[in-house]
């Protein structure tokens, strides 16, 4: 049976693999920078949680992920050219300010759109927002300088009449980063938080090349049926 990405998941995950091993330098950089302005914000966040501030507890939240999203520029551009099968250009993504303002306009609204519909509605909107807009960091940093907005529009084109199968892969992908975390399910201590940092750097990175090889087969697609 055909894939509707035009590549089945065996080769997704295979190609992410392949790409982060051929590139452990700058992708595991990218996504330590990443992670650490995520972190920055976390900890304070559940913290407010914790005393019952809910509401600075989700600005705090979207505050990291905003900054965290906007800063995941770099690490969307490698893992392009990591399923490329190109060198990367380390500096490239730098080159180019307004690609990081259009990252900053797609974050701030994708991960509004996910943080509030977990917050406070249960999920499912969050379930929408990620299928529709998940691919708009890689529109942008493939060189869609039109804007943030632009290159969610371009999320929701590149996935239509795929949102069934791409629910499936989101999901899929989702449990793959989960059991990078798993080692704090068991314990929480040093040697347990350090073993879930190094596995979710591994398994976020297969997760971003595959997610390169992906949005590639679908503008291929599009292309095709245009």
């Amino acid at each position: 049976m055909a894939s509707p990405f035009g590549i089945r998941i065996g080769e997704l995950f295979s190609g992410g693999v392949r790409g982060y091993r051929a590139n452990l330098g700058p992708l595991t950089a990218a996504a330590v920078v990443t992670m650490a302005c995520f972190a920055v914000f976390r900890y304070p966040a559940q913290m407010a949680l914790n005393d019952g501030r809910l509401a600075t507890s989700a600005g705090l939240d979207l505050i990291g992920l905003f900054v965290g999203g906007t800063v995941a520029y770099p690490w969307f551009s490698y893992a392009l050219d990591a399923a490329s099968g190109v060198e990367i250009r380390v500096r490239e993504p730098f080159r180019h300010g307004r690609r990081f303002r259009a990252q900053a306009v797609g974050s701030l609204w994708f991960w509004a759109g996910v943080l509030l519909g977990f917050r406070y509605l249960y999920g499912l909107p969050s379930i929408v927002v990620i299928v529709f807009y998940v691919l708009y960091g890689y529109v942008i940093a493939d060189g869609d300088d039109r804007g943030g907005l632009r290159a969610l529009g371009t999320s929701v084109r590149l996935g239509h009449g795929r949102r069934i199968g791409l629910f499936s892969l989101v999901a899929l992908f989702g449990l793959f980063n989960m059991c990078g975390a798993l080692p704090v399910g068991f314990a929480v201590n040093p040697f347990t938080v350090a073993l879930s940092i190094l596995g979710l750097i591994i398994t976020t990175n297969v997760t971003m090349v595959a997610g390169a090889h992906m949005f590639y087969a679908l503008g291929e697609q599009v292309e095709k049926n245009s």
